[in-house]
């Protein structure tokens, strides 16, 4: 075989691998009808985040049943790390990883955070509900950045006191939930 062929072969087999990486990933869906909102729970340094089907297990979170994903954030040596299941992935920054779940579509990318640290983004659908998670925790005097540096993310889930707190992006406010009980903070899809 010839360096040219060789090549077109090379370049084939790359191009296969580029395609079956950008393939989302699907899961079965559940039996049960789905719930057209969500909630978002803060269990101690994490979160338990339900919707459209979907059970999301945040830093260390226990959920009563099985969770579809569970989703570590970076530390000062790892990256991000998602599981599904026994199969574990890491997600270095600017990759991301998308899923499907009956017609729920779920893209996470590890993105820069307002740290040293990255956040992932976890966007629902095309144009549905974003929710970014910072691994760090931000000062309250840096809130409003959260949403120059994640233009479209509608949810933070931060650290603050040592424990997660969701604050909703959309509103002039930057009143956060979550912060005395583990009260859901109850969300819907949002039309952009």
């Amino acid at each position: 075989m010839g360096k040219a062929a060789m090549a077109a072969m090379a370049a084939l087999v790359w191009g296969i691998g580029l395609a079956a990486q950008a393939a989302p990933l699907r899961l079965p869906a559940g039996k049960e009808p789905v719930a057209q909102g969500g909630s978002v729970t803060a269990v101690a340094q994490g979160a338990l985040i339900r919707y459209r089907g979907w059970l999301l297990a945040i830093d260390g979170a226990v959920p009563e049943e099985r969770p579809d994903i569970v989703l570590t954030s970076a530390d000062a040596r790892h990256a991000p790390l998602l599981q599904i299941g026994a199969t574990q992935r890491t997600l270095p920054l600017w990759s991301a990883f998308e899923l499907v779940k009956g017609s729920a579509r779920l893209r996470i990318t590890a993105l820069p955070g307002l740290e040293a640290l990255p956040a992932l983004l976890l966007d629902f659908g095309e144009s549905d509900y974003r929710i970014v998670i910072p691994a760090a925790p931000i000062e309250r005097q840096a809130y409003p950045l959260l949403a120059q540096r994640f233009p479209g993310a509608d949810l933070a889930l931060l650290l603050q006191d040592g424990r997660r707190v969701m604050l909703p992006l959309g509103s002039s406010s930057a009143q956060v939930f979550g912060a005395e009980q583990a009260v859901p903070y109850r969300f819907t899809k949002v039309k952009r």
